[in-house]
C-alpha cells in the first residue's frame, strides 16, 4: 500500500550505524529562544533541558503554559532538566523493581538519572540528532508513559544507536503531570476552565517547538510522528483527538495503551478538585491558596484522586460511553498500534501466586472476578490458541492481560481507526517472552519490555534480534507512514483483512490471533 505523508528518504542502508555525521565535541544549535550546546556521542549530538515552556509555579500553576523565554548567550544543554514532580524514581534508575538495568541496558551513565531534580517548572525536551544540518531528518517525539502521574523523557537519551542507524532526530518531552497537569479548576473560577487539560497542553507546546525549530537540529518539521507507550499511548491517543494538535504531527503510534478518550467528565473532575482542597483543609471561598501553597504538600495531598485529561469541551470534547472511538480530526493520520500478550507480568505477584493447572480456573475467577463457568471457558479458549505450551502462570497472564485494555484495546483502537476508511492502520501483538527482571523463569511478553528494544537499548544479547527488526519497523513506519521493510512486508489493518504483525522468535504476520479471546464474551 502507498504510504501516505511519505518523508524525504534515502538510498543508503538503513539498520546499520551509518549515520552519525557531528564532529564538534560541544555542538550548537540554535533555536528561536537562543543557542544550545549539547554533546558529541560518538556522531550523534545529544541536547538534555531545552526549555519549550515558560514557568508554571505561583500564579502560573494549573494554567496552559506560555512558551519559553529567550536567553542571552549559549545555553548549556549537557545535563538532565527537571522532572516532573512525582512519586518514586524513574523506572531507568536502578530501582528496587529490578526494572532499571533492563531499561538502561546497563549503562546508567548515558541517560543522567543521578543527578535528575524533580520540579514544578518542567518544560524541557531532549533532542538526539545525527547531524546539525538541513537534512530534513524524519522526527519522532516520543512521550513517556507512567499514566498520568509519573514518567520522564529520559528513555530518549540512550537511544543515539537508533538515531545512527536510522538517520532520525529523536525528540523526547518531560511535562506537567498529576495534579499539576490535570486538576480541574473551572468549576470554581472560568479562567481555570482549561486546567484540567494543562498537561496535555504542555505536550501541544512542546508539538509546536518541534514545529519552529527542528529544522534548526538537522529535522523535518513537516515530518514528526508522536509515539508513546502505556500513558505514553493514551497521550497521543488524546492528542489525536484535540484541535490544539491538529497539523503538529503526521503521524502516531499507540504502544499498549489504547483506551477511551474523551469521556472524563467536568462534572467528575469538579468532584476530584473538592477532593483534593477538603484534604488541604480549603474551601471554594478561598481555594487560590493552591497558588501559594508548597507544590510538595500539594502533591502529598492529591495522593487516591483520580486525574486524567479532562473533557472540557474547549480542548477536548465530551463524549460518553466506554467504547474506544476513531476522531475525523485524526483521519488522515496513518496509525501505528499494538500490545503485548502478557502486559500484566510486571504488576501481578506471579511468583507468589502458586498457580497450577489445577486450580488455574479458580485462579482465573479470582483474578478475573468472573464466574468459574466463564473462568474456565476463558482459558480452554487461551489453552486452544496457546502455540507455544504455556505454563499455567502463563496462560493465567495471558488472559488477564488481554482483558485489560494495556492488551486488549488495541485491537479496538485498530479498529475503530480502520473503519474510517482513511489513512492506513498496522497492528502489532508482541508475544516474545522477554527477560523477566521481576523473577527468574517468568520470562514472558510484559508490559514495556520491548520499548527499550524499540530504542536500541538491549541489555540482553538474545534480545538483539527482535531489537533490530522492532527499531527498523519503526523507523520505516516514521519515515513514510508504512513500517513495511524489504525484510519484513507488514500489511496494513483493515476491518475484514484484519492482519496482524505478531513479534517472536519467529515474527510473521496472523489473522486477528486474538479474535478466540474475545468469542468468550459473545
Amino acid at each position: 500500500m502507498a504510504a501516505l505523508n511519505a518523508c524525504k528518504t534515502e538510498k543508503k542502508q538503513y539498520g546499520e550505524p551509518v549515520w552519525g555525521i557531528v564532529t564538534e565535541s560541544e555542538p550548537v544549535a540554535q533555536t528561536t529562544c537562543g543557542a544550545v550546546r549539547g554533546e558529541n556521542r560518538d556522531g550523534i549530538a545529544i541536547f538534555r533541558g531545552i526549555p519549550y515552556g515558560a514557568p508554571v509555579d505561583g500564579e502560573g500553576r494549573f494554567l496552559p503554559a506560555a512558551p519559553a523565554q529567550p536567553w542571552e548567550g549559549v545555553r548549556d544543554c549537557t545535563k538532565n532538566g527537571p522532572a516532573a514532580i512525582q512519586a518514586g524514581a524513574p523506572s531507568i534508575s536502578g530501582n528496587p523493581s529490578g526494572l532499571g538495568e533492563y531499561f538502561n541496558g546497563g549503562h546508567p551513565e548515558r541517560f543522567g538519572v543521578a543527578e535528575e531534580v524533580k520540579d514544578e517548572n518542567c518544560l524541557v525536551l531532549n533532542v538526539l540528532t545525527p547531524g546539525i544540518d538541513q537534512a530534513k531528518r524524519p522526527v519522532v517525539v516520543y512521550i513517556h508513559g507512567g499514566g498520568f502521574a509519573s514518567g520522564t523523557g529520559t528513555l530518549t537519551l540512550g537511544a543515539d544507536g537508533w538515531a545512527r542507524e536510522e538517520d532520525i532526530v529523536i525528540v523526547g518531552v518531560n511535562h506537567r503531570l498529576n495534579v499539576f497537569g490535570f486538576l480541574y479548576l473551572g468549576d470554581l473560577d472560568p479562567a481555570y476552565a482549561s486546567s484540567g487539560m494543562a498537561g496535555m497542553l504542555d505536550l501541544v507546546l512542546a508539538l509546536r517547538w518541534v514545529k519552529d525549530n527542528i529544522a534548526s537540529f538537522g529535522g523535518d518539521p513537516d515530518c514528526v510522528t508522536i509515539m508513546g507507550e502505556s500513558g505514553g499511548g493514551m497521550k497521543v491517543s488524546t492528542l489525536m483527538a484535540m484541535d490544539a494538535a491538529h497539523g503538529l504531527f503526521s503521524k502516531a503510534i499507540v504502544e499498549s495503551g489504547s483506551n477511551v478518550v474523551g469521556n472524563f467528565s467536568k462534572e467528575a473532575a469538579a468532584a476530584q478538585a473538592e477532593r483534593l482542597l477538603k484534604a488541604l483543609g480549603l474551601t471554594r471561598e478561598n481555594w487560590k491558596q493552591l497558588l501559594t501553597l508548597p507544590a510538595e504538600e500539594i502533591y502529598a495531598a492529591s495522593a487516591g484522586l483520580q486525574l486524567a485529561p479532562v473533557a472540557d469541551d474547549i480542548n477536548l470534547k465530551y463524549i460518553p460511553g466506554n467504547e474506544i472511538q476513531a476522531y475525523d480530526i485524526s483521519k488522515d493520520i496513518p496509525l501505528m498500534v499494538g500490545s503485548s500478550a502478557d502486559e500484566m507480568g510486571v504488576f501481578v505477584p506471579i511468583a507468589q501466586m502458586g498457580i497450577t493447572e489445577e486450580n488455574l480456573v479458580e485462579k482465573v475467577a479470582e483474578g478475573m472476578h468472573v464466574t468459574s463457568e466463564k473462568a474456565a471457558r476463558l482459558v480452554e479458549a487461551f489453552k486452544a490458541a496457546d502455540k507455544k505450551g504455556n505454563a499455567p502462570w502463563h496462560t493465567y497472564l495471558n488472559i488477564v492481560s488481554m482483558a485489560s485494555f494495556l492488551g486488549g484495546g488495541a485491537f479496538h483502537e485498530a479498529m475503530a481507526y480502520a473503519a474510517q476508511g482513511g489513512a492506513p492502520v498496522f497492528h502489532y501483538l508482541i508475544e516474545y517472552d522477554a527477560p523477566a527482571p521481576f523473577g527468574e523463569g517468568y520470562d514472558c511478553a510484559w508490559h514495556t519490555a520491548d520499548l527499550p528494544l524499540q530504542m536500541r537499548v538491549v541489555l540482553h544479547p538474545e534480545s538483539e534480534f527482535l531489537s533490530r527488526q522492532m527499531a527498523h519497523a519503526w523507523a520505516a513506519f516514521i519515515r513514510t507512514g508504512d513500517p513495511s521493510t524489504k525484510e519484513l512486508p507488514w500489511p496494513a489493518f483493515t476491518t475484514d483483512g484484519r492482519q496482524v504483525m505478531v513479534f517472536d522468535t519467529q515474527t510473521r504476520v496472523e489473522t486477528d490471533p486474538t479474535a478466540p479471546y474475545r468469542r468468550v464474551d459473545e
